[in-house]
């Protein structure tokens, strides 16, 4: 698995950031799952998995990992090539962009906010967290500093022994009153 895939071409950001296909990477968290298991995870039917599956292995952002004969059937299980996905800046020059991106936002946002309800809902007092919601006053350059200094922080971030998940999400925006 890679530790970074770079998604370069409007085509394969059509096809991301789809809300459900983020549902399926989302849920391909743990381990590599079948297109069965994935949908038994999201409460849908095969079929529709099953082709959005397909897509992502289309565009190398999914792709078979094990394959398993149970009753003649060969099961193929399914992982995402790489740990992160970004979109590279040069796609936000060509037409049409500027909507699969603010899809992406939503969708990001949306699957947080699951996250944190499911948290909430089970957490433990020993849990670890971080929420914070607030404005800070930063210039140009501080913003590129904290930028810098999360890519770094994320960069070291991989799945190894004695480590846990934590879902994060992380915004820094102009505000306009």
């Amino acid at each position: 698995m890679e530790k970074e895939k770079v998604l370069t071409s409007l085509e394969d950001i059509k096809v991301f950031t789809d809300p459900f296909r983020m549902k399926i990477l989302f849920a391909l968290d743990e381990e590599p799952l079948t297109v069965k298991q994935l949908a038994d995870r999201l409460g849908e039917v095969p079929s529709k998995v099953h082709y959005h599956v397909k897509e992502l292995e289309r565009i190398g952002v999914l792709e078979i990992v094990d394959r398993k004969e149970k009753a003649g059937i060969v099961e193929k299980y399914y992982y995402p090539t790489a740990e992160r996905f970004r979109v590279e800046k040069i796609v936000a020059k060509e037409d049409g962009w500027k909507d699969h991106i603010e899809n992406l936002k939503e969708t990001m946002f949306t699957n947080a906010s699951e996250d944190f309800k499911k948290y909430i809902s089970k957490r433990r007092d020993d849990d670890k967290e971080i929420l914070n919601y607030g404005i800070l006053y930063l210039t140009s350059e501080e913003v590129d500093e904290l930028k810098k200094k999360l890519e770094e922080l994320i960069e070291r971030s991989c799945k190894r022994k004695n480590t846990e998940a934590y879902t994060y999400i992380i915004g820094l925006y102009k505000k306009y009153d």
